[in-house]
């Protein structure tokens, strides 16, 4: 890249000189079930599926496309194998954190999604941009059975209390308000 091809993009950094933590602007230039393509003016990046969005998305190429201009964080600059790793999520608040910081402790509404082995799993309808889905266990700590529990079916809308959220494995634990009281379903 020349001086003058340089000074046309004053929001970019030489190639030798990106560092992880650094953010950029570059155009998308290829779009993949595994991630999307990144051209940084001269050097290209690998935004990994899993760091598009804090919601899980099954066809990125609905909210991304060709030739379109992101920020994008360097998660990892060295890299001796491909392109370098890039991420589009970091640069927006996480929405795991900001529930926890508000909803902890409390009670909110939500969607029961599936029910398993272990208990339901419930989509909480929060006033963020995202999907957070929290479970609710079919056993009590003691081991006696969750009653209410029994009665959730799919689609269900119940209240819910925040019991636990945990940031880095991603779980909210949730449990189903007073016996009767909160489903609406």
């Amino acid at each position: 890249m020349s001086a003058t091809d340089w000074n046309a993009m004053p929001h970019q950094i030489p190639p030798g000189r990106v560092q992880t933590g650094d953010v950029l602007r570059g155009k998308i230039s290829g779009i993949e079930d595994f991630g999307v393509f990144v051209d940084m003016g001269g050097f290209e990046g690998l935004i990994d599926r899993l760091e598009i969005s804090w919601n899980r998305i099954e066809d990125h190429s609905r909210f991304l496309s060709v030739g379109q201009e992101v920020a994008v964080l360097v998660l990892n600059a060295v890299t001796e194998r491909g392109p370098m790793a890039l991420s589009l999520k970091a640069l927006d608040p996480d929405p795991m954190r900001e529930f926890a910081r508000e909803k902890l402790g409390r009670e909110v509404s939500g969607t029961v999604t599936e029910i398993g082995p272990i208990g339901a799993f419930v989509r909480v309808d929060v006033d963020l941009d995202a999907d957070l889905v929290g479970l609710v266990l079919g056993r009590r700590p003691n081991g006696e059975s969750e009653p209410s529990r029994k009665e959730l079916q799919v689609g269900d809308d119940v209240s819910v209390t925040v019991l636990g959220v945990n940031v880095h494995k991603r779980q909210i634990s949730l449990a189903v308000c007073g016996e009767g009281e909160g489903r609406r379903g």
